[in-house]
């Protein structure tokens, strides 16, 4: 190839590239002043719970870093954003984010993701069945919906519960929807605390691996 054509060509490649817009890469970070951070136990280390949250499993289509959308209440069809992504995988960053939102339920004194190292008396395990956007016409619709187990060290189950999160926006910003999910799923590990701390009042009293 002549050198003025390969030089042609490559001046072409680079203003292609310089054309693309920017990534932008979003988080799902529950604000911890929504929840207390001491449980009605918290006082009694011998009586609360320490739980430890391990990474989520993560349902196709979402198990991928792009956001996904949908045109249409029930379609069938999904659509990704390509220069909007989540800025860490979905299965370590909801479950950083369910663990805020479950602090200070009754009865728990900690609940973390699992770090290694620390000892836990109850497993928090999880499933994320969905987290989208679904147009409309007038607005936009974004939903969660995850999946919580709680067992004791025993294998025994003390909790589950589906957290069904669902607000409502009207925007041209993916960053305003992802702030949606965020609030909305807020509001909904509020309710599940209250489950949560309501089902450890009846479980038998915590105890430590040895």
């Amino acid at each position: 190839m002549p050198l003025a054509l390969l030089v042609l060509a490559i001046a072409l490649v680079l203003a292609s590239c310089s054309s693309l817009p920017p990534t932008h890469y979003y988080v799902v970070e529950i604000d911890p002043q929504a929840s207390s951070k001491v449980g009605a136990a918290g006082d009694d280390p011998a009586r609360a719970w320490t739980i430890g949250v391990r990474p989520f499993a993560v349902d196709s289509p979402y198990d991928q870093d792009r956001i996904v959308y949908r045109v249409g209440e029930g379609s069938a069809e999904v659509g990704f954003y390509a220069y909007h992504l989540w800025a860490a995988p979905l299965s370590s960053m909801l479950a950083a984010a369910v663990a805020t939102g479950l602090e200070g339920a009754d009865g728990v004194g900690m609940v973390e993701p699992i770090t290694a190292g620390r000892t836990y008396r109850a497993i928090l395990d999880g499933r994320v069945l969905a987290i989208e956007e679904i147009d409309l016409a007038d607005r936009q619709v974004v939903r969660a919906e995850i999946e919580l187990r709680l067992k004791g060290l025993d294998g025994a189950e003390l909790w589950s519960d589906v957290v069904a999160a669902r607000g409502e926006t009207r925007t041209e910003e993916v960053g305003d929807i992802v702030e949606a999910v965020t609030v909305a799923l807020g509001e909904a590990l509020a309710a599940a605390r209250q489950s949560l701390g309501a089902a450890l009042a009846k479980a038998p009293a915590p105890v430590d691996r040895r």
